[in-house]
């Protein structure tokens, strides 16, 4: 699990990180840094961001674990992006944050009930506005 949450954390902060340096070092190595030597930056706080940001500032604008929502936190100075990986039918991993697909896109039902090839027709879904994204 740690090696997938480096993995998630590595992937999200080089998206935007590949033009920025901090004192010669990317963003990424700073976080990575900061992240596998906690004990030695004890006076900073990494800022998470929980359901991949989905919501900044009391409002929702981003689907939950989707690619905007992501972006949208690194943006803003996310160190941390939190996503919830579930398996699906045939054994493949997909990031969802419940077990059910009903609240979150606009397909109904167990995610463990569907095929990778299934899941990737349903669309995620903003909350509270119901509005569907693009976004698989």
């Amino acid at each position: 699990m740690r090696t997938l949450w480096l993995s998630l954390l590595l992937s999200a902060a080089l998206a935007t990180a590949s033009s920025q340096t901090l004192a010669g070092e990317t963003r990424a190595a700073q976080i990575l840094d900061r992240f596998e030597h906690a004990n030695q930056w004890r006076d900073h706080v990494m800022i998470a961001a929980h359901r991949a940001g989905s919501m900044q500032a009391g409002k929702t604008l981003y689907a939950e674990n989707s690619l905007a929502a992501v972006e949208g936190s690194i943006a803003i100075g996310a160190e941390i992006v939190e996503v919830d990986v579930r398996r699906s039918k045939d054994g493949a991993f997909v990031i969802v944050h419940d077990s059910w697909l009903d609240r979150t896109t606009n397909c109904k039902g167990e995610v463990v009930e569907y095929t990778l090839a299934e899941l990737k027709k349903c669309r995620l879904v903003i909350e509270g506005t119901g509005a569907v994204t693009s976004e698989p």
